[in-house]
């Protein structure tokens, strides 16, 4: 039956951060007017104040705002939009919330709500998979969700196991189980993370595959029968399951491999009466075989990959098809041109497991616009990053005539990028993509876990002494244009010409002290690490600096904070702390006890009072950005005190738990 051709005017796009804004932009290209919604912690967000009007839902907490579909359908009656578009996590995969919208006389810009209840249940997806003829990866996928069903199971199936939430994705609900002694905490952890994310907690096993490839289809069709694929994407590289670098066309797969994979992609939309935009994921084991994944049945986080690739662009297509219109043109009419690759950038420690990193944006310098380089940020400086969200700042996507050309590019961008006030993965980043295995196409899923002390390491011993010599002369010339008389003296001037002055400077872990003084031709002679180096200020602005040191210029980016000095160079980023001219006495009474180290809330207390406990056992279960993290004892003792109960909001640095150290 023909579809009556309809013509938005007015779209709310039910999302926050950077697809929120990446949605709205298109919709205005469009010449459609947005509509935002937030949350009591976006008040301020960049999202709300590009669009035309934004509504308010209520406190931060995702349940009460972005998930409340309630208040969203509410919010599009008061704004008398047309149609609701749900970006990507949230509720875009959610067939009430497309169910609540065509009841409501609503557009939902995705699938139809019977395709996303077919495949929003993993298990039922592989049920269909296997039915039509997609290769599916030995599993379980039954109603039974007991304890000792799930356990029997994974015994038959054999070690290593991938536990997976069965509603959603995202790496949410996942748990790789090696040994039978994992089992049971792995069932809660990954069941608790689930229902808490998707609010369903079942599960289903499947065999993992090591060393496998992650490549993944984007799907398109219309109401009009029309169905194709627009080429892969590879995924390989993630941690705790989610994905950080994503890249077309797949080194590991050849032409042959592609055009059954395709094949596949295209059958399994097909087999759901699949409309709008969609990605059919696959897995590609060392021999070269191929197993479904799932269907993930709404836009992808690396969708510009593929736009990169193809100068489409999706969102304007899922709209176009959401009027009732036709697909533009047919498979044999599409191609790709050249290789792009896209990196996430995380407010994310790398170094301590990838634990979520809170804080306030100090400093947010993008790179210089150019050809091939697209960046969908989310965020801007002064922005307050918390606790409530997914933790993914921005996305960088490159583009070149070929794969070394598009990662030289993005690596340079990521060089160039500063963000600092809070740790993130930038630099992780950089040593992923410029890896030599990486950088051969030779890299699987398990690439990260294996290459991991390799990817943190962080020692640069050129980049700290420009980071100190930095500091020091960046203070002196402030003092010297703050000072009305006798502007020429150096910082901390003593009238002593026995001994230069000095500073003591902690940069990570490492305490230094350096001094200096100056040069008859007004050079500083600079003493750090047990060596005199050569420095000259070129020029010094609020936020920036051009400094040569022996001879060679740099341009340092300059943010100060209390205590605290945030550097940025191509060399890289480093936080320098001022510290006090004498040694600040602390209390020895908190030396047993265990504190987040971010802010959170407490999920589950895993120990009692008086109960003996050895170093790396759990202790507390916090909940932060939509992941779980468990707080681990640091000595072996026994359990004094419970300083915060379960549902508890905990600040960064809070004690937890307080040990009596044995």
């Amino acid at each position: 039956m023909a579809m009556e051709q309809r013509s938005f005017r007015k779209i709310l796009v039910a999302n926050r951060g950077e697809i929120a804004l990446r949605v709205m932009r298109t919709c205005h290209a469009m010449g459609i007017a947005t509509v935002a919604i937030y949350s009591d912690a976006d008040v301020a967000a960049l999202h709300p104040r590009f669009a035309g009007e934004a509504v308010r839902l209520g406190p931060a907490p995702s349940k009460d705002s972005y998930l409340n579909i309630e208040k969203i359908i509410e919010a599009a009656r008061l704004t008398q939009a047309d149609a609701i578009h749900p970006g990507y996590g949230f509720l875009s995969e959610n067939p009430e919330f497309a169910e609540a919208c065509a009841a409501a006389g609503l557009i939902f810009i995705g699938p139809s709500a019977e395709s996303i209840r077919l495949m929003g249940l993993k298990s039922v997806a592989r049920k269909l998979m296997g039915q039509i003829g997609v290769p599916i990866v030995p599993g379980y996928d039954g109603d039974d969700q007991s304890l000792d069903t799930l356990r029997a199971q994974m015994l038959k199936i054999g070690f290593p196991i991938l536990i997976k939430a069965s509603a959603g994705g995202g790496g949410k609900g996942m748990r790789v189980v090696r040994s039978e002694g994992e089992i049971e905490a792995a069932i809660e952890s990954a069941r608790r993370e689930a229902a808490k994310a998707f609010g369903d907690g079942s599960l289903l096993l499947e065999k993992f595959v090591e060393r496998a490839r992650h490549v993944e289809f984007q799907i398109l069709g219309d109401r009009h029968g029309n169905l194709i694929h627009l080429f892969e994407r590879d995924c390989s590289l993630q941690r705790r399951h989610q994905k950080v670098i994503e890249e077309s066309p797949s080194p590991a797969i050849n032409d042959e491999l592609r055009r059954s994979m395709a094949d596949a992609a295209v059958k399994a939309g097909r087999a759901i009466g699949y409309t709008n935009a969609g990605t059919v994921e696959f897995i590609v084991a060392p021999s070269g075989e191929f197993y479904f994944i799932e269907v993930n049945a709404r836009l992808q986080v690396e969708h510009p990959v593929t736009e990169m690739i193809t100068g489409i662009d999706l969102v304007k297509l899922q709209i176009e098809i959401a009027e009732g219109g036709s697909l533009p043109f047919a498979q044999e009419e599409l191609h790709r041109k050249g290789h792009a690759i896209e990196a996430r950038l995380y407010a994310e420690d790398p170094a301590d497991n990838f634990l979520p990193s809170t804080g306030k944006i100090l400093d947010w310098h993008l790179p210089p616009e150019t050809e091939g380089l697209r960046i969908d940020a989310g965020v801007e400086c002064g922005e307050e990053v918390g606790i409530y969200y997914d933790p993914m700042m921005a996305k960088l996507v490159a583009h070149g005539a070929d794969r070394r050309a598009a990662l030289r590019r993005l690596s340079y961008a990521l060089r160039a990028l500063s963000v600092q006030g809070l740790k993130t993965n930038r630099e992780f980043l950089i040593r992923l993509l410029e890896h030599q295995d990486f950088v051969q196409g030779r890299s699987d899923t398990g690439f990260i876990a294996d290459h991991f002390e390799q990817l943190v390491k962080d020692e640069d011993s050129q980049l700290d002494r420009a980071a100190l010599i930095a500091v020091v002369l960046y203070l002196q010339k402030r003092w010297q244009h703050s000072a009305e008389l006798l502007s020429e003296l150096p910082l901390s001037y003593r009238n002593n010409p026995s001994r230069d002055p000095s500073l003591r400077l902690q940069i990570e872990d490492r305490e230094v002290e350096i001094s200096w003084h100056s040069t008859a031709n007004g050079d500083y002679a600079v003493s750090v690490f047990d060596s005199v180096v050569m420095a000259r200020v070129v020029s010094c602005g609020p936020s920036d600096m051009r400094l040569s040191i022996d001879g060679v210029q740099r341009t340092l980016r300059v943010v100060e904070a209390a205590d605290r000095f945030y550097l940025h160079s191509m060399l890289g980023s480093r936080v320098i702390k001022r510290l006090p001219r004498y040694p600040v006495h602390q209390s020895a009474a908190e030396e047993g006890s265990a504190n987040s180290p971010m802010p959170g809330q407490v999920l589950k207390i895993v120990v009692e009072v008086g109960q003996s406990i050895s170093a790396g056992d759990p202790l507390i279960i916090l909940e932060a950005m939509k992941m779980e993290h468990t707080m681990r004892a640091t000595v072996d003792g026994v359990v004094e005190a419970i300083l915060v109960n379960q549902g508890e909001i905990v600040r960064p640095g809070q004690a937890l738990v307080q040990i009596a150290a044995s």
